[in-house]
């Protein structure tokens, strides 16, 4: 089977949407057709995020979305690998893979000083891939999130 990697457009949203909409649900959000659609839109239209996504030719199989922030301490900017999903009928086949990849040549490319990522404690699976991709588990700092 060959895979292709390339990265989204606006005119893309379409073929997208049924992978966001498995990942919202893997994560156990209810299906939202207009607000998926909105929000995908937006970030591909401004350009507010960075999205590659493998094919098989006929349609998309998986994703990454990266958005850029900036670090005061390293007066540069970083990117957050926001999202990645693989179609659970593409996985273990090297999809996963080659959107880290992509991800993280896209990093280099535009001079970011580091790329990180979080994901479910539970989420083993994941977590093995980013490993096995030369990925650290953070030590450091603790993440707190804000009651709203």
């Amino acid at each position: 089977m060959d895979i292709t990697v390339r990265r989204a457009s606006a005119g893309d949203v379409e073929i997208l949407l049924p992978l966001v909409r498995a990942y919202r649900v893997f994560y156990g959000q209810a299906p939202d057709d207009a607000g998926e659609r909105r929000f995908l839109s937006k970030h591909l239209r401004d350009e507010t995020s960075t999205l590659f996504f493998a094919s098989d030719g006929a349609r998309a199989v998986g994703f990454v979305q990266i958005f850029e922030s900036w670090s005061t301490v390293r007066l540069a900017p970083v990117l957050i690998l926001e999202d990645l999903f693989v179609n659970p009928s593409h996985r273990l086949r090297g999809v996963g893979r080659a959107l880290i990849h992509a991800a993280v040549a896209y990093a280099r490319e535009t001079g970011a000083a580091a790329m990180f990522l979080e994901t479910a404690v539970d989420n083993e699976r994941a977590q093995h891939v980013y490993e096995r991709e030369g990925w650290q588990p953070e030590r450091s700092f603790l993440k707190y999130n804000a009651p709203l």
